[in-house]
């Protein structure tokens, strides 16, 4: 199956992963002045990063490390994601990784469609991306800031 055939197979449910994605709850919204989540948003203060950013390192380094590289810089056969998520945005990232890409004959990015974990950080390996491009996030893994850790993990008063 070409790229172009997976794209139009899985183009039906691409508009709903990708309207779901804008969906995600705002872990970092007091340190980014209560505003909600947005894909690409992240804190990096001392080498250490808000946990959502964190979360796509996590999944960075489980699914796309092996052909993009340790940090994101690309190889010899896979592109540099920090270019991608700078040049292309957000809407084309996770299009990209939904759906794959062609990127020379015989040279293919697959699908992550049918891996929902993948599906559901894409998210925070756009920040983890971001932070890596442009928020000045070095190499290696990083660790997370402990305030927002003890508040990402504190219950919610919300289910009162």
């Amino acid at each position: 199956m070409t790229v172009f055939q997976r794209f139009c197979f899985y183009s039906h449910s691409l508009p709903v992963v990708l309207l779901s994605l804008f969906l995600v709850p705002p872990a970092v919204a007091k340190e980014l002045g209560e505003a909600p989540y947005r894909p690409g948003d992240y804190v990096v203060e001392d080498g250490k990063v808000d946990p959502n950013t964190y979360e796509g390192y996590l999944v960075y380094t489980r699914a796309c490390m092996a052909c993009h590289g340790p940090d994101g810089l690309g190889s010899s056969f896979a592109p540099n994601l920090i270019r991608a998520a700078e040049r292309r945005g957000w809407a084309d990232f996770a299009g990209t990784v939904a759906a794959g890409r062609e990127v020379q004959p015989g040279q293919v990015m697959p699908s992550f469609a049918d891996d929902p974990y993948v599906m559901r950080n894409i998210p925070y390996i756009f920040s983890y991306m971001k932070a890596r491009g442009e928020g000045g996030l070095g190499r290696g893994r990083p660790r997370i800031i402990e305030s927002m850790a003890e508040e990402a993990e504190a219950p919610s008063d919300e289910s009162e």
